[in-house]
This record gives C-alpha cells, sequence and structure tokens, in this order.
C-alpha cells in the first residue's frame, strides 16, 4: 500500500508541474484516467495508481525502450508514438519531467 500511496503522490507532482506549461490542459476520461493535452491533442495518458503512457517523437521513442525506461504500447498506439512508462518503487521525476516534456513539444509540432 506505502508504494501506490507514493506514486499516487507522486502522479499529483508531476501532473502539477505539467499544467504549468502554457497550453497543457487536462481531460478526465474516468476516475482512474485522464489525458494531458495540448491544443485538444493528448500528449499523456495518466493510468492511476502507477502508468503514464506518451507520445515520442521516434528517436527518444526508440532509446527509451532500448534502454528499458518503457514498452511498446499496443497496436496502433506504437506506430503513433506512444510508450508504457511504469512507475515502479522508485520514479525518477527529472526523467519523467523530461519525457513529459519531450512529449508536450512532440505533440506540440503536430498541430
Amino acid at each position: 500500500m506505502k508504494g501506490m500511496a507514493t506514486a499516487l503522490g507522486f502522479l499529483e507532482i508531476i501532473v502539477g508541474e505539467m499544467l504549468l506549461v502554457p497550453g497543457v490542459e487536462a481531460q478526465d476520461g474516468n476516475r482512474d484516467d485522464f489525458e494531458l493535452r495540448v491544443g485538444g491533442k493528448a500528449f499523456a495518458h495518466i493510468h492511476r495508481p502507477d502508468r503514464i503512457d506518451v507520445r515520442l517523437p521516434p528517436d527518444v521513442k526508440e532509446n527509451v525502450l532500448a534502454r528499458g525506461i518503457a514498452s511498446r504500447s499496443p497496436e496502433p498506439h506504437d506506430r503513433e508514438g506512444w510508450v508504457v512508462l511504469k512507475l515502479g518503487q522508485n520514479p525518477q521525476l527529472p526523467a519523467l519531467t523530461r519525457l513529459l516534456h519531450q512529449s508536450y513539444r512532440f505533440t506540440s509540432t503536430m498541430l
């Protein structure tokens, strides 16, 4: 239970930080899921208690997959650049924040 509480607090910190970025909005899905969007386009799916899906540029996506930081999303999401980040017991705030900012910038170029 302690790990779940930590992951939930961690998600709140990350989401709070991302909502400070100009143009970022949160759109509720249901009780445990919601999206972070820019210009109406999703760049991250938050799945409580311990998973974030992000859309990344191809080079960054392949890098995080090769390093074991993320796993592939199911099709068709994989083809669209999405990866799955599991938070685990000791999530790394700076690394995850960098990936979310990269996702935000990448998605912003598609608008």
